[in-house]
């Protein structure tokens, strides 16, 4: 099926259960020649219906974010040389552990650990770093290292990680640093 026909359907398919799209696509629809001023504020509707559905995106990225991640607790368990959450704590404050505050828990990306080695992977203070070079919060860190890259045919920055690639993940983060 073409492109734009692929894009209508499931366009239709998901406005007959999301209302708040269908609302938008009726205002695109109607505006399809353009507003008279650009600059006009939109119809409270449709602010409301944008605003809706950004609040949707932000909550499933939220969700995206978290799922590959490990609470504190769980990071306890995996790690042998931590007893404690203060221990998480201690490595994630001093720099060798990356880890953000996601509601009432603190989560930690999976790349940095190797289950079979019950520790974080070689080389994870320079990966970090380097991540903490060219970017301001872990969130931030954490989508540079799990986005695919075409230039690794479609790996992350953390599967070279995982095959013990520090050296070109370090300068592949540099060098993303140098691009922004």
């Amino acid at each position: 099926m073409p492109t734009v026909a692929r894009a209508m359907q499931v366009l239709e398919e998901r406005a007959d259960v999301d209302a708040t799209l269908a609302e938008v696509l009726v205002f695109l629809a109607d505006e399809a020649a353009g507003p008279d001023d650009p600059f006009d504020t939109p119809p409270d509707g449709v602010v409301g219906a944008a605003a809706a559905v950004n609040r949707r995106r932000l909550a499933d990225r939220r969700r995206e974010r978290v799922a590959g991640t490990l609470d504190t607790a769980e990071v306890v368990a995996l790690m042998g040389s931590i007893s404690d959450r203060k221990g998480v704590d201690r490595r994630r404050h001093r720099g060798q552990l990356l880890g953000w505050r996601a509601g009432s828990r603190v989560v930690h990306p999976e790349w940095q650990f190797d289950a079979r080695r019950g520790d974080t992977r070689q080389g994870l203070p320079a990966v970090l770093e380097a991540l903490g070079e060219v970017r301001g919060d872990p969130e931030s860190m954490d989508d540079l290292m799990r986005a695919p890259r075409e230039d690794l045919g479609g790996r992350t920055l953390a599967d070279l990680l995982a095959a013990g690639r520090v050296d070109t993940v370090v300068r592949l983060v540099r060098a993303a640093g140098d691009q922004s």
